[in-house]
């Protein structure tokens, strides 16, 4: 008895340790953006088509209805219907954003931004690189102008480029709403913290909290926030711990890990042990977050923003696709079971993440335009 004791000690304390550091590298490492590689062939383009060969190892998006970017070396595009698909090659629409067109031959690469990393460009007027004083130092934000004296600021997710808020951001400058779309601590272009991780709203609202102060500084008489994915929890943190937040009118959240603890937790049912092949079990999950608490520092409690949500007083508009692999749909079903008062939870098909707008662009952009004009109508600007 002794010896499985023993045994068992040592599966779950040194399988803890190593489970806490991935959590670590997985979900509180911060590292620079990806770009997705450049690997689906160029086999014709039209005057609004493009062929594009296809294989098992193709990224689902490059066959997935809906609207998706795609890079090239030379450019940016964006792919709209399936005319055709066969065996080894699909054909879409395709409108060319920026650069020089792509050549027959050259390879692509799609991605769910679906614009180039221009703000000017999606928001149709012309955008700036402005800096906010956070508590860390100059942080980067675009600034786009608008008539309307409510501002809308963005909020990018876990280790996302800033033009993963150009999707929003488009639909809401065309309304006249100035966007601001922010960098915060630990970005490559932002001040560090002395630990590099990030911590999923817990410190970064308060670079949020800076930004709403120089939107309110520069004319803003209200603000509306919009975050994606870990973006949603500092967007939130920010509306429950700032003062600053009854200057916020609503709140768009897409995907948002509202949750760190559930979200981990859906990740390990994905995983396999090492050697044995079997499923992480939940009990060496648990070990894992307690130790990953001890050495990183995290107190999992307050990074559960649904224990709170009693506490938040501002309309949420809230999109999440109801297959997300990251952060499971079930988060934000909790939010909206919570505060039906507060919440309009809009559910979308598909398995993706933060791609609601792709997989129905114009359903999402009419639910954002309709919400906007509730919680800032013109007539306020």
């Amino acid at each position: 008895m002794a010896v499985v004791l023993a045994l068992a000690l040592a599966f779950f304390v040194g399988g803890g340790w190593v489970y806490a550091g991935q959590i670590r590298d997985g979900a509180l490492a911060s590292k620079a953006p990806g770009t997705p590689a450049l690997q689906s062939r160029v086999l014709a383009v039209g005057d609004h088509s493009i062929t594009l060969a296809r294989d098992p190892a193709s990224p689902r998006e490059l066959t997935s209805p809906g609207t998706w970017g795609l890079r090239w070396a030379a450019g940016y595009g964006r792919l709209g219907a399936i005319r055709s698909l066969g065996a080894d090659r699909v054909e879409r629409d395709f409108t060319r954003l920026e650069g020089t067109a792509p050549r027959v031959g050259e390879r692509s690469a799609v991605d769910g931004y679906a614009w180039p990393a221009d703000p000017s460009l999606a928001a149709g007027r012309p955008a700036r690189e402005v800096t906010y004083p956070s508590p860390l130092g100059p942080v980067p934000a675009w600034l786009v102008r608008g008539r309307r004296d409510t501002w809308v600021i963005l909020v990018h997710g876990y280790n996302a480029a800033r033009a993963e808020t150009l999707r929003t951001l488009a639909t809401v400058a065309r309304q006249g709403y100035p966007a601001l779309a922010i960098g915060y601590r630990n970005d490559p272009d932002a001040p560090r913290t002395p630990d590099g991780l990030r911590r999923w709203g817990a410190t970064e609202w308060r670079d949020l909290e800076a930004a709403v102060g120089y939107a309110l500084g520069h004319g803003a008489t209200g603000v509306v926030l919009v975050g994606y994915s870990m973006g949603g929890a500092v967007v939130t943190s920010f509306l429950l711990e700032s003062p600053l937040a009854a200057r916020v009118r609503g709140v768009v959240l897409d995907a948002p890990a509202l949750d760190l603890g559930a979200v981990v937790d859906n990740g390990a049912t994905d995983r396999d042990l090492p050697l044995l092949g079997t499923p992480v079990p939940p009990a060496l999950t648990e070990v894992a977050k307690g130790i990953a608490g001890l050495r990183y520092g995290l107190d999992w409690g307050q990074l559960d923003y649904l224990d709170r949500a009693g506490r938040l007083t501002t309309p949420m508009l809230v999109f999440h696709q109801t297959g997300d692999p990251t952060v499971p749909e079930s988060i934000s079903e909790a939010l909206a079971a919570a505060r039906p008062d507060l919440v309009t939870l809009e559910r979308f098909g598909g398995d993706g993440h933060v791609q609601s707008w792709n997989v129905d662009r114009p359903r999402y952009e009419r639910a954002v335009r309709a919400f906007l004009e509730r919680v800032a109508p013109a007539a306020a600007a």
